[in-house]
Parts: C-alpha cells; sequence; structure tokens
C-alpha cells in the first residue's frame, strides 16, 4: 500500500552533514544555530540540544539559513515550536517547527526552491 503523503508543502530532506544551519532568535532573546534536517514552505524539523531552552510553544525568528545551496532569500521568518521529540543521543532532540505570516512572493519562492533541490536529489516519487 502506498504512503499518503498528509502535508500541504513538499519537504526537503537534509542530513546534518549536508551542512544546512539555522540561525534562530528565540522568544527569550537567546540565540540558536542548529542543523537543519528537512524544510518546506510550511516549516522545518532541526536537531538541538536537549539541556537547551528549546520548548513546546516558544516563538522564533529563522534568522538565515547558512550552508550549502543559496538560502539567502530566507531571512526573518516568523514560527513556532510544534513539537521535540528525544533522538537517539541522550543529549539531542529533534524539534519541528512551524512557519507564520510568510509572504506568498517568500512562500512561492521557498516552494520552488524545495521543489529543485527535491529533483536533483532524486526525492520524487
Amino acid at each position: 500500500m502506498a504512503i499518503v503523503e498528509k502535508r500541504l508543502y513538499p519537504r526537503l530532506s537534509l542530513r546534518v552533514e549536508d551542512g544546512y544551519f539555522g540561525n534562530f532568535r528565540l522568544d527569550d532573546q537567546e540565540t540558536l544555530v542548529a542543523p537543519i534536517v528537512n524544510i518546506s514552505a510550511g516549516g522545518l524539523c532541526m536537531v538541538a540540544d536537549a539541556r537547551g531552552k528549546i520548548r513546546q510553544g516558544a516563538i522564533f525568528i529563522l534568522r538565515n539559513i547558512i550552508g550549502g545551496a543559496n538560502f539567502s532569500f530566507v531571512s526573518e521568518i516568523s514560527g513556532d515550536i510544534r513539537w521535540i521529540k528525544q533522538l537517539g543521543s541522550p543529549n539531542q532532540v529533534s524539534v519541528g517547527c512551524r512557519f507564520h505570516n510568510m509572504t506568498d512572493s517568500l512562500r512561492l519562492q521557498l516552494t520552488k526552491f524545495v521543489d529543485s533541490e527535491r529533483m536533483v536529489r532524486g526525492q520524487y516519487d
């Protein structure tokens, strides 16, 4: 039986080794730099230190993304932390984030970027 995709926006799967890092400002004004393991026009998933101040429901600003392909068009995107899951390592968690109030033009640009990168990486069915 085929898996049915329930996501509104296709996501680009990344590995920590790919070297894409999000630069975040949390709602307590603390900064966080964390590897991104997937991204779509709807949000992203990152890996963070479980000992940090990450908490479900927290608001953040994604200031920019560094590494790999050109993400210069991604800046100052607000969002919230939807879920946190423990990873195999005792000090690492997977953090699911949703973007808020993204302009239509930025959402379209990010969607096109994700589609293009998925094609290059063979991530289409």
